[in-house]
């Protein structure tokens, strides 16, 4: 009789035990996609770098962009002052 009863107890506690077990996995599958989702450190710091790269180049292109027009002011002065030296007219530019 305390055989049967064990037995039951152990079946009781068994089952227990693998509805516990299967919500803790179902609970750590739910963290796993949620880490998958999540961006990771490091393609994270790739993408940052990326970003960085296109601004850097477009500052650059910027400075390059106002120095050239800055030259190219100094030469419509200078060719202005040509023209009125030389009397040859000079569109406006």
């Amino acid at each position: 009789m305390d055989k049967a009863k064990n037995t039951k107890r152990f079946d009781r506690i068994d089952s227990q035990l693998e509805r516990i077990t299967a919500a803790m996995i179902n609970g750590f599958d739910r963290i796993d996609k949620r880490f998958e989702l999540t961006a990771s450190q490091e393609s994270l710091d790739r993408l940052t770098n990326t970003i960085d790269s296109f601004v850097k180049r477009l500052d650059d292109s910027e400075i390059e962009q106002v120095s050239r027009d800055e030259q190219f002011k100094r030469l419509l002065s200078w060719a202005r002052e040509v023209s009125k030296k030389t009397g040859i007219p000079l569109r406006d530019l």
